[in-house]
């Protein structure tokens, strides 16, 4: 008995490293866009995301032949696209920030006490700008954030959804139970390794520096390689030219 208890629990972990590998770059991207000073993405946006994101892929995975005959798995890789925007968009931040940054160091070569007032302005107004970042962080914007890892967890799921569902087809209720609490536990481990691993003091320093300039790239990598990886265009061309939708 014992013996067979510690096999499932083998098959658990095995399985869900074997589906989960990817997700360890996403979680330390994650944490590293969390650790910087003025990100609106927290540590606990991450987590929660995280747990959102993979617990509705188990829902799909549970119902999986259903949501196969009306929504193939493929389809999720065209969430790329969105994945592409958020690295799109924090790379327009980036050169918009950094713009502002040169344009501020181009004033300081006029007299010293113009330099002392704008100074004295540049932290005046950081000084508000965190408050009223922290004003606005209302719960509309931490859902925004939460939704944004839970649609990239989502995207790189396909190969969650297709080993998970023979999975449960072949268990019994009691097994299926017991996938999904070790699953879900396995997460908590993955966001945790992933977190001490970026807050691990060199490394820790490197991302607060560098963070912003990693962020967006890898975004866009990831999502390039989902669009590719997911076979969803391949998928799309077989639709287009057959009319069934639900090819796979």
């Amino acid at each position: 008995m014992i013996i067979e208890i510690l096999k499932f629990i083998l098959k658990v972990i095995i399985t869900f490293c074997l589906t989960n590998i990817q997700d360890i770059v996403i979680l330390i991207n994650f944490f590293l866009e969390a650790s910087e000073k003025e990100s609106l993405l927290k540590n606990d946006h991450v987590i929660l995301g995280q747990y959102l994101g993979f617990s509705i892929l188990l829902m799909l995975s549970l119902i999986g032949y259903t949501i196969s005959a009306i929504l193939p798995i493929k389809i999720f890789g065209l969430l790329g696209f969105l994945i592409i925007y958020f690295g799109l968009n924090g790379l327009y931040h980036l050169i918009k920030d950094l713009w502002k940054k040169r344009k501020n160091n181009n004033t300081k070569n006029f007299q010293e006490i113009l330099q002392n007032e704008q100074i004295e302005f540049i932290e005046i107004h950081q000084m508000d700008d965190n408050i009223d970042l922290k004003e606005n962080q209302s719960f509309c914007d931490d859902l925004k954030q939460i939704v944004k890892v839970s649609v990239v967890t989502i995207a790189n799921g396909n190969d969650n959804i297709a080993i998970y569902v023979p999975i449960f087809v072949r268990s019994t209720s009691s097994q299926i139970i017991a996938y999904g609490l070790g699953f879900l536990f396995m997460v908590g481990v993955l966001c945790f390794i992933c977190y001490c691993f970026i807050h691990f003091p060199p490394i820790f320093k490197f991302a607060r520096k560098y963070a912003q300039f990693i962020s967006p790239f890898v975004f866009i990598a990831l999502g390039i390689y989902i669009l590719i990886d997911s076979g969803c265009f391949p998928w799309l061309i077989k639709v287009i030219q057959t009319g069934k939708w639900t090819i796979t």
